[in-house]
């Protein structure tokens, strides 16, 4: 695999050898995800048929939105995985890489649907006065157009060498994801705006919960980053703080993409 050449480094313990044996990938699902998703499973109220189809969907555009984004940094070798860490790969990355991408949007929801159930104040929550500010159909055709003009702008000074290696991942993270939070605040800021003190505490729980195991997994030697490919300051010298971004911005993600699609009556 090119993600697997020597300029990565697989290892971050003072014992490689122990390090490496620590944690596979589907050890690293049954102790951080599985569990909470049974807590959150367990928690929840029971689902409607139109609540689940719109799960279905969630789930569908998750898979469709992050597959190639995931797979485009694994193959320029941003981030990598030890061919003993996974079972079977498909594209560039482990199923257990697209089985995380499952897990945590599940995870969120159901800690949504579970927080909302617990305290139904929250269906209306933060009242701002823009919360109704209509939607401007305009507005998000013209944040589209920037979004891929600026895209192609971006693509032509790296292939110039404009841009310095090291912002790959950065910059990889903040076109992808950033820009679809900014349009659905576009789209249907009255459906959002209402739940913001919402969003910004599912966000905190679920990216420092990530976060935490993530430097684990790091740690263990699950995965791996290219330290050209990332800007270079890391939370206690192990992980990187795009990696601690990613997992902010998907739990965000996820969140409002669930309350904009979940029925009225359950948000």
């Amino acid at each position: 695999m090119g993600m697997e050449a020597g300029r990565l480094t697989p290892c971050t313990s003072p014992r490689p050898a122990a390090c490496c044996r620590a944690v596979t990938y589907l050890q690293f699902h049954c102790l951080f995800n599985l569990p909470l998703l049974a807590v959150l499973a367990w928690l929840n109220p029971a689902w409607t048929w139109h609540e689940a189809t719109m799960l279905g969907a969630v789930l569908g555009i998750v898979m469709v939105f992050t597959t190639p984004w995931d797979n485009a940094a694994a193959a320029w070798g941003i981030w990598g995985f030890p061919r003993e860490k996974y079972t079977l790969r498909i594209g560039w990355l482990p199923v257990e890489e697209y089985a995380f991408f499952l897990l945590q949007t599940l995870a969120v929801i159901l800690s949504l649907r579970a927080w909302l159930a617990a305290a139904p104040a929250w269906r209306t929550g933060l009242q701002l006065a823009w919360a109704d500010f209509p939607a401007c159909p305009a507005c998000a055709g013209a944040a589209v157009a920037v979004w891929i003009a600026s895209g192609l702008w971006l693509w032509r000074r790296h292939a110039a060498g404009g841009i310095a290696r090291r912002w790959n991942y950065a910059l990889h993270l903040l076109y992808w994801f950033a820009p679809v939070l900014a349009l659905q605040w576009i789209a249907a800021p009255q459906v959002l705006a209402p739940h913001t003190l919402l969003l910004a505490l599912v966000t905190l729980v679920f990216g420092t919960y990530y976060t935490a195991a993530d430097l684990a997994a790091v740690r263990g030697g699950t995965w791996h980053f290219d330290e050209a490919q990332i800007t270079g300051w890391k939370l206690r010298g192990i992980l990187p703080w795009e990696e601690i971004a990613f997992f902010f911005l998907t739990s965000l993600l996820i969140a409002q993409s669930w309350l904009l699609l979940a029925p009225p009556w359950a948000r």
